[in-house]
């Protein structure tokens, strides 16, 4: 029987919370603008201009100047597929809407960030931080970087840091996961979790609104595989404990987006069996509660690489597929209101 996560009092009821919300509210939090995906063509959009950002680019792909030829390929196709969604997100007139006050928050109180240095460079120095998993957003008061650092055990760690503007020093590092337990160590793990630095890259955002970061990323936790989703709400001080998304079979990619209060986390569905689906969870409380979780697509071939935008009331989700009938793979988006 897998155990829920104790990192902070609550974490239970976190957990719960979600589910009756989702099991009350059903497909009501959301209405599906799409009846059927839409594949995007990219005639139109620039080329990415990607050999002007040898470090690092808003909430995509960064790495060391070493790993700059390895890592190219991905900033493109991160930039090709951010653009895409752009630009559907823009054409929804309801991206447009004022969404209703969420009202207030709940009070989470959280410690200090650490803030030792961390290297006057332009990326943070962590000699155990996986490769390629480095993402870094621009905000208003500077960057926040997050990473996996790698453990023993094949274990991994989220940590993050940031750099104000008009510091040099890199300050952290700030811990958001640290319960990964690792397939050698965990119970009930199936065969073929990835492990350590082996873990997808986890999903950053920060909100131009409130300046919040928010994080969705998969471990391997005590309790089993899962997706998880972490924010941070001042940058002087620690994350709010993780919130579980879903538990399931397997781990995948995970992205997440954000406007204001109301937080979308895109993924590739752990418990869809043979023809893996990309799943939606969207939060209107600044991503303290998450209040229903959906399935964006139910077609025959298996989904992966989940993005997503988020603007006003409007949510657009994007993910790749195989044709059934075989050939190159396609981007497809589907659209979606908030209620």
């Amino acid at each position: 029987m897998r155990r829920f996560r104790t990192s902070a009092p609550g974490a239970l009821l976190l957990f719960l919370l979600p589910l009756l919300a989702g099991c009350a509210a059903g497909e009501r939090e959301i209405v599906w603008v799409d009846t059927s995906p839409t594949i995007v063509s990219f005639a139109g959009l620039d080329e990415p201009d990607v050999d002007t950002l040898p470090e690092a680019t808003d909430t995509l792909y960064a790495g060391e100047r070493a790993e700059w030829q390895a890592t190219r390929p991905g900033l493109v196709h991160d930039l090709w597929r951010a653009t895409a969604l752009r630009r559907e997100l823009t054409a929804m007139p309801a991206s447009r809407e004022r969404r209703a006050p969420a009202g207030p928050l709940p009070l989470v109180e959280t410690p200090p960030a650490p803030d030792r240095s961390m290297g006057e460079g332009s990326l943070p120095i962590d000699p155990q931080r996986c490769v390629g998993s480095l993402r870094i957003a621009n905000t208003a008061r500077g960057q926040v970087a997050a990473w996996w650092s790698e453990r023993a055990g094949q274990r991994v760690h989220l940590l993050a840091a940031w750099r104000d503007f008009g510091q040099a020093t890199w300050r952290g590092p700030i811990p958001v996961d640290t319960l990964d337990v690792g397939s050698t160590d965990a119970r009930d793990v199936p065969e073929g979790v990835p492990n350590g630095c082996a873990r997808p890259a986890p999903g950053l955002s920060v909100d131009g609104d409130n300046g919040y970061v928010h994080l969705a990323y998969a471990l391997v936790g005590p309790e089993g595989p899962g997706f998880f989703y972490a924010h941070q709400m001042d940058p002087r001080a620690a994350f709010e404990p993780p919130i579980p998304i879903v538990y399931g079979e397997r781990l995948g990619a995970a992205r997440v987006a954000s406007d204001g209060d109301a937080v979308a986390v895109v993924y590739e569905d752990p418990n869809s069996g043979s023809r893996p689906r990309i799943a939606l969870a969207v939060s209107r409380t600044a991503g303290h509660l998450f209040e229903g979780r959906f399935t964006v697509n139910a077609g025959l071939s298996p989904a992966s690489d989940p993005y997503v935008q988020i603007r006003g009331a409007a949510i657009v989700a994007g993910w790749s597929e195989v044709p059934p009938a075989g050939g190159d793979t396609v981007f497809l988006v589907r659209r979606a209101t908030i209620r």
